[in-house]
């Protein structure tokens, strides 16, 4: 049994490509998964009998897929995917915005947000059970509870769940750069449990390739909402992705991009080769980007964050933050492993941490003794 995007998307052509998966399951439908493995096994237990054939075809199709999506929720069995201290919350599906280079909103369809009180159900029940970091996600964190009608936006969410009693981090995920009004900047910064961590993708810079990725944001824009956000949070962290070799992307125009990463001096970057899309629009424009070029521009770009990125880290050196443990590193395994407040977990760096051995989900206090590229390695504090 085949489940996700892929399936909803292409579930035809994979059932004649991929015979020997019994089933293709779309995302809306992941509910039903015990279900139908239960009546699978089932089928196959009276596969000898004369109605199996009748059975599997009627019974079990080979594909379950619908344009519904099916948002998380409190009674909704769920078992943690990730380790016990930490856990991702998804407080929406869908998204409204229609990027020229993005096919999620044909896949998840438009934004569906859960009810707030579920979302603060699910996080009190979590820290509960010991869990010390939330990263909310959407495909539009930003964009949470406009289609509810009923006065719900992410500023009043993270607001509830601030007020949960207990020692935990909130980190949200993907907040797209319209909607960031100064209520939410606000919020962020006065609150106890949000972290200072922003991941917002801007994907370019350059008005004109903005205006054709539809992203809705002008430069103009998206300057004023980062100089807003580090006028308020002087030690913001922020999170950034951006695509290189978009058709019709000038040398001047990566250029510009690279110009704006130097300004800017993000903390963390994620740079991504245009690639076609079918059935989204870019992938019908003329100027296609040379494979080798998109190769180059990565690159450069990358070069050009590895060293900001050093030299931010490096800036760390001697100073104190609060960590959560993850437990003995398998990469280097003289250090246990662990983050402090401006690296995510699965996609940023971590920090190496010697000195006391801490226990995994416990937040301790390090200092910082040397940073590199991508890590840092720190002291784990006396109590």
């Amino acid at each position: 049994m085949a489940s996700g995007c892929l399936p909803q998307r292409y579930s035809e052509e994979l059932a004649h490509e991929l015979p020997e998966v019994d089933m293709f399951v779309g995302t809306g439908e992941f509910d039903k998964i015990s279900g139908l493995l239960k009546k699978r096994f089932d089928i196959k237990q009276s596969k000898n009998t004369k109605t199996s054939k009748k059975t599997k075809n009627n019974i079990f199709p080979k594909a379950l897929i619908s344009r519904d999506q099916i948002l998380p929720d409190p009674d909704l069995p769920r078992v943690l995917a990730t380790p016990k201290h930490y856990s991702y919350v998804k407080i929406s599906e869908g998204c409204s915005h229609i990027c020229s280079f993005c096919i999620i909103p044909d896949i998840r369809g438009k934004l569906i947000s859960r009810p707030m009180e579920s979302i603060v159900s699910e996080v009190e029940h979590y820290v509960a059970e010991g869990v010390k970091e939330f990263n909310l996600i959407a495909q539009d964190l930003n964009e949470y509870g406009r289609d509810l009608k009923n006065g719900s936006s992410l500023s009043i969410l993270l607001q509830k769940l601030n007020k949960i009693p207990g020692d935990f981090w909130i980190r949200p995920h993907y907040m797209y750069p319209l909607e960031f009004n100064d209520r939410l900047i606000n919020v962020m910064r006065d609150s106890e449990h949000i972290l200072k961590y922003v991941d917002m993708p801007l994907q370019h810079i350059s008005e004109r390739v903005l205006r054709s990725m539809k992203r809705g944001s002008p430069s103009r824009y998206v300057r004023q909402v980062l100089t807003k956000l580090k006028n308020a949070m002087p030690d913001l962290a922020i999170r950034t992705t951006f695509i290189v070799g978009y058709p019709g992307e000038t040398e001047e125009e990566f250029q510009e991009l690279c110009n704006f990463i130097q300004e800017y001096q993000f903390d963390r970057v994620g740079v991504f080769k245009y690639s076609p899309e079918d059935g989204t629009s870019a992938a019908l424009l003329e100027e296609q980007v040379e494979d080798e070029v998109k190769e180059d521009r990565y690159h450069r770009l990358m070069l050009l964050q590895q060293e900001i990125s050093l030299n931010k880290n490096r800036a760390l050196e001697g100073k104190i933050f609060r960590a959560i443990c993850e437990g003995p590193s398998k990469e280097r395994p003289r250090f246990y492993q662990g983050r402090i407040y401006s690296q995510s977990p699965d996609i940023d760096g971590v920090t190496y941490l010697s000195g006391t051995e801490p226990k995994i989900g416990e937040f301790v206090d390090v200092k910082i003794l040397r940073g590199t590229e991508y890590d840092l390695f720190a002291q784990v504090l006396p109590v």
